[in-house]
């Protein structure tokens, strides 16, 4: 179908060029056999118009040159653009009038609900063309703006011609933030009471101390040799470390309006912890998805996080029942560092996989981000119990009045 257009296309250029012969023809025969005031004034009064667009047919388009200008190449979403087009060419050929067609990348097509904007322009005799247009609020990501269609034509309409000039130009949009009010694992540490706090669940830490064993305590915690004095179940005390590590984890198996929301708060954590002094990683997968950055620390380090979640997309959710659930590998996550993850997929088997990574290390803060409207079903209820029963503090968040997280809920 696409091959049968684009050869109709050709050949239209080719058969309007052959009506405007026949069209001059006949008004030149006419003259020449009628005579007359009238039957020659026919003919003069067609002939600029027919010359012009002749003249129209054999200008090359390729003559037009494209730049883009921009102030700001680097925003942050929701900031407005101003998008400045120059023009350029050699020859100073009178163009009656240039139609200008801007293709805009998918994720703005998206956005305002059409593909490209359009503008007119009447030349002249112009080598130079300059016009701007203006887009109120940018969404975050890579946009790349690479397409720009040019039209042209004669005054009646006989000869259309147009061309597709390449000319790229990329803005980056990093994420908004907003302030938080973080408790546990960033408010203590910025009122420097203490910094996140985890015990190390391995037979290799220093063990402190003895005492009775509680429900839920694991297995290999269980000091057998006091247990065996016939004083009841006893369970080490380990030695308490601390770190101000955390590793940030972003599902990108979402909608693009919750993913939205997820990357702005993850941004905003990031923003506020690394500006305090603490280490963060950050690592973004699923649906095929695997992106990391290295774990660092420090005001100079923000900016690249932002970077990085500027970039990362939203996926496609995959079936549930696929084995494959992304988790970083285990060499990439400091053995001290707290894990939040930050997802608007819930099952039983995704919980398992990050409950499973915490491996009783690393302290685990699951956050599920949803509609304001949803409610949990069977099988993001069975996940939601099977985390907080494994030690996750799990979180439902469907509005920004739930970002202040960062601690266990009951309610759901």
């Amino acid at each position: 179908m696409k091959f049968i257009r684009m050869t109709l296309n050709k050949w239209e250029k080719w058969w309007k060029f052959v009506i405007l012969l026949l069209l001059l023809i006949m008004t030149f025969t006419y003259a020449m056999f009628q005579g007359g005031f009238v039957s020659w004034f026919l003919f003069y009064s067609f002939l600029p118009f027919a010359l012009y667009a002749l003249m129209i047919f054999v200008y090359p388009l390729s003559d037009f040159t494209v730049e883009r200008v921009l102030g700001d190449q680097e925003l942050t979403a929701g900031d407005p653009v101003v998008m400045k087009i120059i023009i350029k060419r050699n020859m100073p050929v009178p163009i009656a009038y240039l139609l200008i067609h801007e293709l805009l990348p998918e994720r703005l097509e998206i956005l305002l609900g059409r593909e490209k904007i359009s503008s007119i322009v009447f030349p002249g005799f112009r080598k130079r063309i300059e016009l701007s247009y203006n887009i109120k609020s940018m969404p975050r990501g890579e946009h790349t703006f690479n397409k720009l269609e040019i039209r042209t034509g004669d005054i009646l309409g006989l000869i259309e011609k147009s061309r597709m000039i390449d000319s790229d130009k990329k803005i980056l949009v990093l994420p908004a933030t907003v302030p938080l009010p973080l408790r546990q694992v960033l408010g203590d540490y910025e009122q420097g009471k203490r910094t996140n706090s985890y015990k190390i669940r391995n037979e290799t830490a220093m063990v402190s101390g003895i005492r009775d064993y509680a429900p839920g305590d694991r297995m290999t915690v269980i000091d057998w040799k006091s247990s065996a004095r016939g004083v009841g179940l006893k369970t080490k005390n380990f030695e308490e470390k601390h770190s101000s590590d955390f590793f940030l984890l972003i599902n990108c198996e979402s909608d693009h309006s919750v993913f939205e929301e997820m990357v702005t708060f993850s941004a905003s954590i990031a923003e506020i912890g690394l500006t305090k002094g603490m280490k963060l990683g950050l690592w973004a997968g699923g649906g095929g998805l695997d992106n990391l950055l290295e774990v660092k620390e420090g005001k100079g380090y923000v900016h690249k996080a932002l970077n990085f979640m500027a970039k990362i997309k939203a996926s496609p959710k995959i079936d549930v029942s696929s084995p494959r659930f992304y988790t970083p590998q285990t060499r990439f996550i400091p053995p001290n560092a707290s894990l939040i993850v930050v997802t608007s997929v819930l099952h039983l088997p995704f919980v398992k996989a990050y409950t499973n990574l915490a491996g009783g290390i690393h302290s685990l803060y699951i956050l599920f981000f949803c509609e304001s409207s949803h409610v949990l079903n069977k099988a993001e209820q069975e996940a939601y119990t099977f985390g907080i029963n494994h030690g996750a503090k799990m979180s439902i968040i469907r509005n920004r009045e739930d970002w202040g997280v960062f601690e266990e809920r009951g309610g759901r």
